[in-house]
């Protein structure tokens, strides 16, 4: 019996060192699809980058061999014209003294006795036309520089760069309330990535990999020197892939695109839970009250978490005291004010006064007005405290807040008329 337990178990582990062996057989495989493809379509690239080259550089040097060989009959033509015109004068001439000479020898000879028409012809001897020198005439030629013909050649020997590997690439992608966190590193190997001048994040809707057709889809969302970046207004659940190149100090243009990353956010975007009290629109982001009363309105469940970041915006402001902030608890169906002692909470004051579970802080920030964007963060500092931070107006303030990591936390806002509005994302 324990021999067969021996061999059952022996057979499992074999079977799962099998499925192991063929995962990475499969690694390989795709490795070796993700060369030979990516080499066949840089294979490509180069063939019709080079086609064009050659066919513009065909084009531009003909046409400029075809505009100075016009240059040159145009000055032969316009030099050669005056010539001509003295030329046919100078054989009038020839001409004429030519028959003078022979009317004067038949004079000698006695056969013509007319000499007054012979003194008369005779007059012009000694006129001579002008004639330029040859120093004063265009003496043709072709002349180029050197050194620029030798930079033309270099520059063509230079055109075009194979790289091995995109030298950054993106190295972690986090999913975030209808969001994604997306994160990059440069390529370690790679010398010139101490001299980066920014970054460059592109994204697209759908599996690049498996739909190719979809690269013509990819269009940029963030360019700056950070190496993070949060793509916002994401549909849940849907397939978006993400690339990232970088321009290195001194150079105009952007580095090869990274190996295309595609990720979901199974997190639906942020909202207000329904409320009889609000107008809400834009998919419950944005609240309107329809009472001149202080109303409480409250996410749609708790959909803060530790690590999150929720932006509040007031699109319209009434110039009351309104709250924002985040709750913890476990039951808010009761609740009529964020600042309550029945539960932990982190709130900010329109009037810029900041509340941490009742007690008032002595930092304020600006207060409230129609634009204002207020950025609350939490991070996880150990399992029983959080730090969380308020950015707004290029301000920010840290406060640490005595709660677990486990906590249900919700976002919150106490508005007082129809007056004001309020967005959240």
């Amino acid at each position: 019996m324990s021999d067969k337990m021996e061999i059952a178990d022996t057979l499992k582990a074999a079977q799962s060192y099998l499925n192991r062996l063929k995962n990475l057989n499969n690694k390989i495989q795709n490795a070796q699809k993700q060369i030979s493809d990516t080499s066949r379509e840089t294979e490509k690239n180069v063939e019709v980058s080079f086609g064009s080259l050659l066919t513009n550089l065909t084009q531009i040097l003909l046409s400029r061999k075809d505009d100075l060989i016009k240059r040159v009959q145009e000055t032969r033509n316009q030099s050669l014209k005056p010539l001509e015109e003295c030329q046919a004068d100078v054989y009038n001439r020839i001409e004429k003294t030519q028959k003078l000479i022979s009317e004067g020898e038949l004079l000698l000879n006695g056969t013509v006795r007319n000499l007054n028409e012979f003194s008369e012809k005779s007059s012009s001897l000694g006129s001579l036309p002008e004639i330029p020198e040859l120093k004063e005439v265009p003496y043709i030629s072709f002349q180029y520089e050197p050194n620029l013909k030798a930079e033309l050649l270099d520059l063509c020997s230079q055109f075009g760069e194979v790289s091995r590997i995109a030298p950054v690439q993106i190295s972690q992608t986090s999913e975030k309330p209808g969001a994604i966190l997306v994160e990059w590193h440069s390529v370690e190997n790679d010398e010139r990535c101490v001299d980066i001048q920014e970054f460059r994040l592109q994204r697209a809707f759908g599996d690049v990999n498996a739909e190719k057709h979809l690269m013509a889809n990819f269009s940029d969302c963030y360019i700056g020197l950070e190496s993070q970046f949060l793509v916002k207004d994401l549909q849940a659940n849907q397939p978006y892939s993400f690339r990232v190149c970088c321009k290195f100090e001194g150079s105009n243009e952007w580095t090869p695109w990274s190996l295309p990353q595609v990720t979901v956010t199974t997190i639906k975007s942020f909202s207000w839970a329904d409320n009889k009290d609000f107008l809400l629109a834009n998919e419950n982001k944005i609240a309107t009250p329809i009472k001149n009363l202080p109303s409480l309105l409250i996410s749609d469940g708790p959909q803060f978490a530790v690590g999150y970041s929720v932006e509040f915006t007031y699109l319209e402001f009434d110039n009351k005291c309104s709250t924002i902030g985040l709750i913890a608890a476990d039951d808010v169906t009761h609740l009529e004010n964020i600042k309550c002692k029945s539960h932990n909470y982190f709130a900010l004051d329109s009037t810029g006064e900041i509340y941490v579970d009742g007690v008032k802080k002595s930092t304020k920030l600006p207060e409230a007005a129609k634009g204002l964007k207020i950025c609350f963060m939490c991070e996880l500092i150990h399992g029983d405290k959080v730090r969380v931070n308020i950015d707004t107006c290029d301000k920010q303030v840290t406060y640490d807040w005595q709660i677990s990591k486990t906590d249900k936390l919700y976002f919150a806002a106490l508005l007082n008329s129809p007056a004001s509005k309020i967005m959240v994302e």
